[in-house]
């Protein structure tokens, strides 16, 4: 497509160019200065039509500079430094997208404020955004990647001020389902708060004050597949620590700043579910989005535990069919006693959907419950000093002495 002269018609758009070509700038950011007029063509090229008509225009000759005193000849020599320390920074990842952004220097950006308060700044493009796009298209064309404006698996920041090549790496969002399948272990990683993860006497030196966690295990084979070092795990819920986990619970482990990007899930879940002493399993891994986290941290869906309870005197068999009665009304709990320490100390109401119990000896009670979201099952049965309302303890006159809690049944949509 030709530049459109006609445009340069009227007065002011002709003073704007004579104005422009005053301070001795290359053809790009001569060009720049009119980048909305005249789609399909490069800002250098846009310049040279410009430059050409002003000839004719005055009869003089605009000769291009030997240095340009906006751009410092960047778009002649100075953008394939910048390509070429891109090209190299980028060598040893693996990625398909990327994305450029630019920090331009002090002077491109004071001389480029000179010239617009000159000549005013319709039809003009920032000369950081033909730097983006220039650099993008050379980028493109010497790694056989894509320019991606969306979702780029990489973001190259060029600082044109000190030279240095800067990359913001996508993560890797690794979506499935987990079984814990022992006690003991937290979901996440604890790190000391006494020492914040640097290791002390509290820790013991490790840091941390559970020697694994469900994130943890799964991590390792993903962190060691893509060269990263740190994940962040979300899951839809969280057990206790001294709670097993029998169905599979959702979750997504973010893996940070990773080298590789291709990645054998498939061979990951042998990895966790064959090891020695399986003390996690990992079920259906698959690729997905950062915008899963939010969903499964705000789904409410209803779970179903088996809880062993032995309490601390016999059962009274004549008082157990009165269970049934949680069914009948919300369960009103304040914030358990265990966790208010990092949670607000606020009233809640959750429904218990269903109740069934089983004798298992004198002392010994199984209880099924299914209940939604939110609700605290040992608290349902502790009463937890009269801060879970009604509770089974109170409901046949006993107090708990111990309880081994499963999660036997998450009921995902």
């Amino acid at each position: 497509m030709k530049f459109p002269v006609e445009v340069l018609n009227g007065e002011r758009n002709r003073e704007k160019l004579l104005k422009i070509l005053e301070d001795k700038f290359c053809a790009a950011c001569i060009g720049r200065q009119f980048g909305m007029l005249g789609h399909g063509l490069t800002n250098t090229e846009r310049g040279k039509i410009l430059t050409e008509y002003a000839s004719k225009l005055t009869n003089l000759e605009f000769k291009e500079p030997d240095v340009c005193t906006l751009c410092n000849n960047f778009f002649k020599d100075g953008i394939n430094k910048v390509v070429n320390s891109i090209v190299k920074k980028v060598g040893n990842l693996e990625f398909n997208t990327f994305l450029i952004g630019s920090i331009v220097s002090n002077g491109m950006s004071r001389k480029q404020e000179e010239i617009w308060m000159k000549t005013g700044i319709e039809d003009v493009e920032s000369i950081k955004s033909e730097i983006n796009r220039e650099v993008g298209k050379r980028v493109e064309k010497l790694t056989g990647r894509k320019f991606d404006l969306k979702n780029p698996d990489i973001t190259i920041i060029a600082d044109l001020n000190t030279g240095s090549i800067r990359l913001q790496i996508r993560s890797l969002y690794v979506y499935g389902g987990y079984q814990k399948l022992v006690r003991g272990i937290p979901q996440t990683k604890w790190v000391c708060r006494n020492c914040n993860g640097k290791g002390c006497r509290v820790c013991k030196g490790e840091g941390k004050l559970y020697k694994t966690s469900v994130q943890e295990i799964i991590e390792k084979p993903l962190l060691k597949a893509i060269k990263s070092k740190n994940s962040s795990f979300s899951g839809s819920g969280r057990e206790d620590i001294d709670a097993r986990c029998l169905d599979y619970r959702p979750f997504v482990i973010e893996l940070v700043k990773p080298l590789k990007r291709k990645i054998d899930l498939k061979k990951i879940e042998k990895q966790i579910n064959k090891s020695k002493k399986v003390k996690v399993k990992a079920l259906k891994l698959v690729i997905e989005g950062k915008q899963l986290i939010r969903r499964i941290k705000t789904e409410r869906i209803d779970k179903t535990y088996m809880a062993e309870v032995e309490f601390k005197q016999s059962v009274d068999k004549s008082k157990l069919k009165l269970i049934k009665g949680i069914v009948a009304e919300p369960i009103l709990q304040k914030t358990p006693m265990r966790v208010v320490h990092r949670r607000a100390d606020k009233y809640r109401k959750r429904l218990v959907k269903s109740v069934s119990y089983k004798l298992l000896g004198k002392r010994k009670l199984q209880l099924r419950v299914r209940t939604e979201a939110g609700l605290y099952i040992k608290e349902l049965i502790t009463g937890d000093e009269g801060r879970t309302k009604p509770n089974v303890s109170d409901i046949i006159c006993n107090k708990v002495k111990k309880i081994k809690l499963d999660v036997i049944k998450i009921h995902t949509k």
